[in-house]
Protein backbone atom coordinates (compact mmCIF):
# COMPACT_ATOMS: atom_id res chain seq x y z
CA UNK A 1 0.00 0.00 0.00
CA UNK A 2 1.24 3.36 -1.11
CA UNK A 3 1.04 5.47 1.86
CA UNK A 4 4.73 7.33 2.52
CA UNK A 5 5.24 10.82 1.78
CA UNK A 6 8.98 11.04 0.46
CA UNK A 7 11.41 14.14 1.11
CA UNK A 8 13.64 14.88 -1.62
CA UNK A 9 16.34 17.29 -0.75
CA UNK A 10 20.01 18.26 -1.13
CA UNK A 11 22.03 16.57 1.88
CA UNK A 12 23.78 18.33 4.00
CA UNK A 13 22.92 21.93 2.85
CA UNK A 14 18.94 21.66 3.39
CA UNK A 15 18.72 19.07 6.60
CA UNK A 16 17.60 21.08 9.00
CA UNK A 17 14.34 22.15 7.02
CA UNK A 18 14.39 18.36 6.10
CA UNK A 19 14.03 17.28 9.54
CA UNK A 20 11.64 20.23 10.41
CA UNK A 21 9.42 19.23 7.64
CA UNK A 22 9.13 15.77 8.57
CA UNK A 23 8.45 16.64 12.46
CA UNK A 24 5.83 18.46 11.31
CA UNK A 25 3.85 15.79 9.11
CA UNK A 26 4.69 13.36 10.96
CA UNK A 27 3.50 14.80 14.46
CA UNK A 28 -0.14 15.17 12.14
CA UNK A 29 0.29 11.57 11.63
CA UNK A 30 1.75 11.28 7.93
CA UNK A 31 4.26 8.38 7.61
CA UNK A 32 7.48 10.64 6.26
CA UNK A 33 10.71 9.03 4.65
CA UNK A 34 13.77 11.22 4.87
CA UNK A 35 17.59 10.36 4.40
CA UNK A 36 18.86 13.39 7.02
CA UNK A 37 22.17 11.09 7.82
CA UNK A 38 25.67 13.00 6.87
CA UNK A 39 26.99 12.24 3.82
CA UNK A 40 31.05 12.12 3.88
CA UNK A 41 32.87 12.97 0.32
CA UNK A 42 33.17 9.92 -1.57
CA UNK A 43 30.51 7.63 0.44
CA UNK A 44 27.52 6.97 -1.80
CA UNK A 45 23.53 8.11 -1.13
CA UNK A 46 21.25 5.87 0.64
CA UNK A 47 19.88 2.89 -1.63
CA UNK A 48 17.09 2.61 -0.03
CA UNK A 49 15.02 5.17 -1.60
CA UNK A 50 14.64 3.04 -4.92
CA UNK A 51 12.47 0.96 -3.36
CA UNK A 52 10.62 3.77 -1.27
CA UNK A 53 10.05 5.98 -4.23
CA UNK A 54 9.01 2.76 -6.35
CA UNK A 55 6.83 0.67 -3.63
CA UNK A 56 5.97 3.07 -0.73
CA UNK A 57 5.54 6.14 -1.75
CA UNK A 58 2.40 8.39 -2.56
CA UNK A 59 3.98 11.57 -3.17
CA UNK A 60 7.33 12.66 -3.97
CA UNK A 61 7.90 16.12 -2.71
CA UNK A 62 11.18 17.89 -3.75
CA UNK A 63 12.63 21.09 -1.72
CA UNK A 64 13.62 23.05 -4.55
CA UNK A 65 16.62 25.15 -3.65
CA UNK A 66 20.09 26.45 -4.93
CA UNK A 67 21.69 23.84 -3.60
CA UNK A 68 19.29 21.64 -5.07
CA UNK A 69 18.85 22.44 -8.63
CA UNK A 70 22.94 22.27 -8.65
CA UNK A 71 22.74 18.77 -7.47
CA UNK A 72 20.16 17.76 -10.03
CA UNK A 73 22.95 18.84 -12.66
CA UNK A 74 25.20 16.36 -12.04
CA UNK A 75 25.44 12.94 -12.51
CA UNK A 76 24.83 10.02 -10.29
CA UNK A 77 24.13 12.66 -7.06
CA UNK A 78 21.35 11.26 -4.35
CA UNK A 79 19.45 14.46 -5.84
CA UNK A 80 19.35 13.23 -9.20
CA UNK A 81 18.81 9.91 -8.74
CA UNK A 82 15.72 10.73 -6.58
CA UNK A 83 14.38 12.86 -9.34
CA UNK A 84 14.80 10.26 -12.15
CA UNK A 85 13.41 7.37 -9.93
CA UNK A 86 10.58 9.61 -9.36
CA UNK A 87 9.93 10.24 -12.88
CA UNK A 88 8.97 6.69 -13.50
CA UNK A 89 6.09 6.73 -11.43
CA UNK A 90 3.37 7.65 -14.08
CA UNK A 91 0.06 5.98 -12.15
CA UNK A 92 -0.19 8.23 -9.82
CA UNK A 93 -1.71 12.19 -11.00
CA UNK A 94 0.41 14.63 -9.44
CA UNK A 95 3.14 12.65 -7.75
CA UNK A 96 6.18 14.80 -7.85
CA UNK A 97 5.12 17.97 -6.11
CA UNK A 98 7.88 20.44 -5.93
CA UNK A 99 8.70 23.21 -2.81
CA UNK A 100 10.01 26.27 -3.57
CA UNK A 101 12.19 26.84 -0.24
CA UNK A 102 14.54 29.74 -1.30
CA UNK A 103 15.28 32.48 -3.64
CA UNK A 104 15.74 29.87 -6.30
CA UNK A 105 14.21 31.02 -9.81
CA UNK A 106 11.76 28.65 -11.06
CA UNK A 107 13.69 29.07 -14.43
CA UNK A 108 16.66 26.88 -13.16
CA UNK A 109 13.88 24.22 -11.85
CA UNK A 110 15.67 21.29 -13.04
CA UNK A 111 13.72 18.81 -16.10
CA UNK A 112 11.25 17.01 -14.01
CA UNK A 113 10.05 19.83 -11.97
CA UNK A 114 9.99 22.94 -14.32
CA UNK A 115 6.36 23.71 -15.01
CA UNK A 116 4.92 22.23 -11.98
CA UNK A 117 3.14 24.46 -9.45
CA UNK A 118 5.49 24.85 -6.48
CA UNK A 119 4.23 25.12 -2.82
CA UNK A 120 5.72 28.45 -1.45
CA UNK A 121 7.90 28.46 2.20
CA UNK A 122 10.51 30.65 0.67
CA UNK A 123 8.83 33.63 2.57
CA UNK A 124 7.08 31.94 5.53
CA UNK A 125 7.58 27.90 6.70
CA UNK A 126 4.57 28.20 8.44
CA UNK A 127 2.38 29.28 5.54
CA UNK A 128 4.00 27.01 3.71
CA UNK A 129 3.09 24.50 5.69
CA UNK A 130 -0.24 25.06 5.88
CA UNK A 131 -0.83 25.07 2.20
CA UNK A 132 0.70 21.47 1.38
CA UNK A 133 -1.25 20.38 4.30
CA UNK A 134 -4.10 21.91 2.75
CA UNK A 135 -3.10 19.81 -0.73
CA UNK A 136 -2.64 16.78 1.02
CA UNK A 137 -5.89 16.68 2.77
CA UNK A 138 -7.38 17.32 -0.24
CA UNK A 139 -5.61 14.54 -2.25
CA UNK A 140 -6.45 12.05 0.51
CA UNK A 141 -3.19 11.07 1.85
CA UNK A 142 -3.40 8.72 3.94
CA UNK A 143 -2.52 8.98 7.92
CA UNK A 144 -3.03 8.09 11.05
CA UNK A 145 -3.49 9.42 14.48
CA UNK A 146 0.05 10.71 15.22
CA UNK A 147 3.25 8.99 14.79
CA UNK A 148 4.54 8.47 18.18
CA UNK A 149 8.51 8.87 17.57
CA UNK A 150 8.45 12.68 16.40
CA UNK A 151 10.23 14.05 18.73
CA UNK A 152 13.30 11.50 19.34
CA UNK A 153 13.38 11.77 15.71
CA UNK A 154 13.62 15.14 15.44
CA UNK A 155 16.79 14.68 18.24
CA UNK A 156 18.50 12.03 16.03
CA UNK A 157 17.86 14.09 13.29
CA UNK A 158 19.46 17.48 15.58
CA UNK A 159 21.90 15.09 17.05
CA UNK A 160 20.41 15.79 20.32
CA UNK A 161 21.41 13.38 22.71
CA UNK A 162 20.62 15.24 26.00
CA UNK A 163 18.02 13.56 28.38
CA UNK A 164 16.66 15.46 32.14
CA UNK A 165 18.67 14.30 34.90
CA UNK A 166 17.69 14.99 38.75
CA UNK A 167 19.98 17.55 40.03
CA UNK A 168 19.69 21.46 40.79
CA UNK A 169 20.83 23.98 37.95
CA UNK A 170 20.81 27.48 37.35
CA UNK A 171 19.59 28.97 34.37
CA UNK A 172 19.60 32.33 33.71
CA UNK A 173 16.73 34.37 31.60
CA UNK A 174 16.69 36.87 29.19
CA UNK A 175 15.32 39.71 31.45
CA UNK A 176 18.46 42.03 32.85
CA UNK A 177 17.38 43.80 35.90
CA UNK A 178 17.45 47.72 35.41
CA UNK A 179 18.10 50.44 37.92
CA UNK A 180 16.03 53.75 37.76
CA UNK A 181 16.37 57.41 39.03
CA UNK A 182 14.33 58.06 41.73
CA UNK A 183 12.51 60.78 40.31
CA UNK A 184 11.14 61.48 37.28
CA UNK A 185 9.48 64.80 35.80
CA UNK A 186 6.96 66.03 33.71
CA UNK A 187 7.73 69.77 32.07
CA UNK A 188 5.11 72.05 30.13
CA UNK A 189 7.19 74.28 27.95
CA UNK A 190 6.40 77.34 26.83
CA UNK A 191 6.26 76.77 23.13
CA UNK A 192 7.01 73.21 22.39
CA UNK A 193 9.11 73.46 19.82
CA UNK A 194 10.44 70.07 19.16
CA UNK A 195 14.12 70.83 17.19
CA UNK A 196 15.18 73.00 19.93
CA UNK A 197 15.43 69.63 21.98
CA UNK A 198 17.79 68.09 18.70
CA UNK A 199 21.01 68.75 20.66
CA UNK A 200 19.74 67.89 23.96
CA UNK A 201 21.69 64.50 24.62
CA UNK A 202 18.73 62.87 27.26
CA UNK A 203 15.94 61.18 26.04
CA UNK A 204 12.22 62.19 26.70
CA UNK A 205 8.65 61.48 25.43
CA UNK A 206 6.09 63.66 24.34
CA UNK A 207 2.56 63.53 25.84
CA UNK A 208 0.25 66.43 24.51
CA UNK A 209 1.74 69.25 25.24
CA UNK A 210 4.06 68.17 27.70
CA UNK A 211 7.26 66.28 28.36
CA UNK A 212 8.33 63.33 30.14
CA UNK A 213 11.92 62.79 30.58
CA UNK A 214 14.29 61.81 33.97
CA UNK A 215 15.58 65.32 33.31
CA UNK A 216 15.40 68.07 35.48
CA UNK A 217 14.08 71.56 35.12
CA UNK A 218 17.57 72.69 35.71
CA UNK A 219 18.76 70.50 33.08
CA UNK A 220 15.81 71.13 30.46
CA UNK A 221 15.50 75.28 31.05
CA UNK A 222 19.28 74.96 28.88
CA UNK A 223 17.27 74.21 25.92
CA UNK A 224 13.96 75.87 26.02
CA UNK A 225 11.79 77.91 28.74
CA UNK A 226 9.84 76.15 31.31
CA UNK A 227 6.42 77.38 32.16
CA UNK A 228 6.03 74.64 34.47
CA UNK A 229 7.78 71.50 35.80
CA UNK A 230 6.23 68.75 38.11
CA UNK A 231 8.24 65.97 40.08
CA UNK A 232 7.54 62.56 41.01
CA UNK A 233 8.56 59.74 42.00
CA UNK A 234 9.39 56.66 39.90
CA UNK A 235 7.22 54.36 42.40
CA UNK A 236 3.96 57.39 41.91
CA UNK A 237 4.03 55.94 38.45
CA UNK A 238 4.18 52.14 39.17
CA UNK A 239 1.33 52.18 41.77
CA UNK A 240 -0.91 54.89 40.13
CA UNK A 241 -3.44 54.09 37.42
CA UNK A 242 -3.36 57.94 36.56
CA UNK A 243 -1.61 60.88 37.64
CA UNK A 244 -3.47 64.29 38.38
CA UNK A 245 -0.05 66.56 37.29
CA UNK A 246 -2.08 69.93 37.50
CA UNK A 247 -5.54 71.16 37.09
CA UNK A 248 -5.21 70.99 33.39
CA UNK A 249 -3.23 67.71 32.53
CA UNK A 250 -4.21 64.01 33.77
CA UNK A 251 -1.46 61.73 33.07
CA UNK A 252 -3.23 58.32 32.21
CA UNK A 253 -1.57 54.80 32.39
CA UNK A 254 1.84 56.52 33.74
CA UNK A 255 3.20 53.14 33.76
CA UNK A 256 3.05 52.64 30.03
CA UNK A 257 4.40 56.13 29.52
CA UNK A 258 7.73 54.96 31.97
CA UNK A 259 8.19 51.55 30.00
CA UNK A 260 7.86 54.04 26.68
CA UNK A 261 10.69 56.02 28.14
CA UNK A 262 12.83 53.22 28.85
CA UNK A 263 12.57 51.58 25.61
CA UNK A 264 13.25 55.12 24.20
CA UNK A 265 16.39 55.62 26.21
CA UNK A 266 17.88 52.06 25.73
CA UNK A 267 17.34 52.63 21.87
CA UNK A 268 19.19 55.96 22.16
CA UNK A 269 22.06 54.39 23.64
CA UNK A 270 22.44 51.69 21.17
CA UNK A 271 22.43 54.14 18.65
CA UNK A 272 24.93 56.50 20.34
CA UNK A 273 27.32 53.22 20.16
CA UNK A 274 26.53 53.26 16.32
CA UNK A 275 24.94 50.00 16.10
CA UNK A 276 23.54 49.09 12.84
CA UNK A 277 19.43 48.56 12.24
CA UNK A 278 18.37 46.08 10.47
CA UNK A 279 14.17 45.98 9.89
CA UNK A 280 12.51 42.64 10.56
CA UNK A 281 9.13 42.38 8.11
CA UNK A 282 7.13 43.19 11.13
CA UNK A 283 8.93 46.17 11.31
CA UNK A 284 10.96 45.66 14.45
CA UNK A 285 14.30 47.32 14.55
CA UNK A 286 16.99 44.73 15.71
CA UNK A 287 20.33 46.05 15.89
CA UNK A 288 24.07 44.87 15.37
CA UNK A 289 27.51 46.12 16.21
CA UNK A 290 28.95 47.24 12.37
CA UNK A 291 31.52 44.77 10.74
CA UNK A 292 35.61 46.30 11.83
CA UNK A 293 38.42 44.37 12.72
CA UNK A 294 37.89 45.63 16.61
CA UNK A 295 34.44 44.29 16.23
CA UNK A 296 35.03 41.53 15.18
CA UNK A 297 37.41 39.99 18.14
CA UNK A 298 36.20 37.56 20.54
CA UNK A 299 34.76 39.45 23.28
CA UNK A 300 36.57 38.03 27.04
CA UNK A 301 33.97 36.86 29.16
CA UNK A 302 36.06 36.02 32.08
CA UNK A 303 34.51 39.04 34.28
CA UNK A 304 31.58 37.23 34.49
CA UNK A 305 33.16 33.79 34.43
CA UNK A 306 32.57 32.36 31.14
CA UNK A 307 34.92 31.86 28.37
CA UNK A 308 35.16 34.00 25.17
CA UNK A 309 32.67 34.67 21.84
CA UNK A 310 32.32 36.28 19.14
CA UNK A 311 29.86 38.90 18.00
CA UNK A 312 30.09 38.66 14.24
CA UNK A 313 31.65 35.97 12.12
CA UNK A 314 32.88 36.00 8.66
CA UNK A 315 32.34 33.06 6.04
CA UNK A 316 33.35 32.95 2.45
CA UNK A 317 30.17 33.82 1.74
CA UNK A 318 28.49 35.76 3.59
CA UNK A 319 29.42 37.88 7.24
CA UNK A 320 26.87 36.92 10.37
CA UNK A 321 26.30 39.57 12.72
CA UNK A 322 24.43 38.72 16.42
CA UNK A 323 22.13 41.05 17.11
CA UNK A 324 19.50 42.03 19.61
CA UNK A 325 15.86 43.45 20.05
CA UNK A 326 14.75 44.53 23.78
CA UNK A 327 11.66 45.52 25.46
CA UNK A 328 11.21 47.04 28.87
CA UNK A 329 9.44 46.09 31.42
CA UNK A 330 8.42 47.23 34.97
CA UNK A 331 7.24 44.01 35.90
CA UNK A 332 8.41 42.51 38.69
CA UNK A 333 10.43 44.80 38.93
CA UNK A 334 12.50 47.56 36.51
CA UNK A 335 14.34 45.09 33.80
CA UNK A 336 14.73 44.65 30.25
CA UNK A 337 13.79 41.82 27.90
CA UNK A 338 16.47 41.77 25.38
CA UNK A 339 16.04 39.02 22.67
CA UNK A 340 19.05 37.47 20.30
CA UNK A 341 18.42 37.15 16.54
CA UNK A 342 20.98 37.15 13.66
CA UNK A 343 21.50 39.09 10.99
CA UNK A 344 23.29 38.19 7.39
CA UNK A 345 25.15 40.71 4.83
CA UNK A 346 27.36 39.82 2.30
CA UNK A 347 30.99 40.06 2.54
CA UNK A 348 31.09 44.30 1.71
CA UNK A 349 28.65 44.87 4.15
CA UNK A 350 25.16 44.98 2.39
CA UNK A 351 22.36 43.09 4.39
CA UNK A 352 20.89 39.99 2.40
CA UNK A 353 17.62 39.76 1.09
CA UNK A 354 14.68 38.97 3.47
CA UNK A 355 14.00 34.70 2.42
CA UNK A 356 18.05 34.79 2.06
CA UNK A 357 18.09 35.88 5.76
CA UNK A 358 15.40 33.26 6.70
CA UNK A 359 17.17 30.56 5.23
CA UNK A 360 20.60 31.29 7.08
CA UNK A 361 18.72 31.81 10.17
CA UNK A 362 17.50 27.85 10.03
CA UNK A 363 20.69 26.55 8.86
CA UNK A 364 23.54 28.60 10.39
CA UNK A 365 22.77 28.35 13.69
CA UNK A 366 21.31 24.84 14.09
CA UNK A 367 24.21 23.22 15.81
CA UNK A 368 24.31 26.32 18.31
CA UNK A 369 23.16 25.03 21.63
CA UNK A 370 21.61 27.27 24.72
CA UNK A 371 25.52 27.68 26.05
CA UNK A 372 26.51 29.28 23.61
CA UNK A 373 23.42 31.45 22.68
CA UNK A 374 23.19 32.83 26.01
CA UNK A 375 27.55 33.75 26.14
CA UNK A 376 27.30 35.24 23.10
CA UNK A 377 24.28 37.20 24.54
CA UNK A 378 26.44 38.05 27.31
CA UNK A 379 29.16 39.31 25.18
CA UNK A 380 26.54 41.42 22.87
CA UNK A 381 25.67 43.07 26.53
CA UNK A 382 29.06 43.36 27.74
CA UNK A 383 30.51 44.61 24.57
CA UNK A 384 27.27 47.22 24.39
CA UNK A 385 28.66 47.93 28.06
CA UNK A 386 31.97 49.02 27.04
CA UNK A 387 33.59 46.22 29.39
CA UNK A 388 32.16 48.19 32.60
CA UNK A 389 34.09 47.35 35.84
CA UNK A 390 30.76 46.67 37.96
CA UNK A 391 28.95 44.91 34.77
CA UNK A 392 26.63 47.45 33.77
CA UNK A 393 25.26 49.64 31.30
CA UNK A 394 25.03 52.84 32.29
CA UNK A 395 23.20 55.43 30.05
CA UNK A 396 23.35 58.67 31.01
CA UNK A 397 19.62 60.62 31.40
CA UNK A 398 20.58 63.57 33.14
CA UNK A 399 23.66 65.47 34.32
CA UNK A 400 25.45 62.96 36.20
CA UNK A 401 22.67 60.87 36.42
CA UNK A 402 22.07 57.28 35.13
CA UNK A 403 19.48 54.71 33.92
CA UNK A 404 21.57 51.18 34.62
CA UNK A 405 21.10 47.87 32.76
CA UNK A 406 22.89 44.96 34.65
CA UNK A 407 24.86 42.72 32.21
CA UNK A 408 24.08 39.51 33.84
CA UNK A 409 21.05 38.50 33.72
CA UNK A 410 18.18 37.27 36.52
CA UNK A 411 18.99 33.56 37.54
CA UNK A 412 16.27 30.69 37.75
CA UNK A 413 17.00 27.96 40.29
CA UNK A 414 15.38 24.24 38.99
CA UNK A 415 15.77 21.04 40.79
CA UNK A 416 15.59 19.30 37.21
CA UNK A 417 18.66 19.99 34.95
CA UNK A 418 20.19 18.42 31.47
CA UNK A 419 23.87 17.20 29.95
CA UNK A 420 24.00 19.79 27.31
CA UNK A 421 26.17 18.52 23.98
CA UNK A 422 29.73 20.16 23.98
CA UNK A 423 30.19 18.94 20.16
CA UNK A 424 29.25 22.86 18.94
CA UNK A 425 30.27 23.36 15.33
CA UNK A 426 31.94 26.67 14.59
CA UNK A 427 31.01 28.42 10.71
CA UNK A 428 34.62 28.55 8.51
CA UNK A 429 35.65 31.75 9.90
CA UNK A 430 38.40 33.89 7.41
CA UNK A 431 41.40 35.83 8.81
Amino acid sequence: MRDTIFISHANPENNYFAAWLASKLRLLGYKVWVDVKDIKPGQYFNRDFEKVIKEDAIRFLAVVSNDYIIKSKRDDTGVMNEILCARTIKDIDGFIVPLHYDSSDFGEFTVGLRGRLAIPFNENWADGLHELVKYLEEANIPREEHQNNTIQFWHEAQKIKSEPIEKEEKYLTNWFPATLPEHIYIHQPEVLIEREFMFMPFSYIREGDRLISFVSKETIQGFTKISSSHKFTVTDLFNNDTIQVDEYFQLIEPNKKLVKLMNKIFRSNLVRNKMRIYEQANRREIFHFPYSPENKKQVRLKQIGKTRRTVIGVTSEFTWYFAISHAASTFPYPNYKIFYHLVFADNNGKHLKSDDQHELRRSLPSDWFNRKWLETLLAMMLKISNYDIDNQIKIEVDTIKFLTVDVLPIEIISSIGYKEPTNEIEPEILS
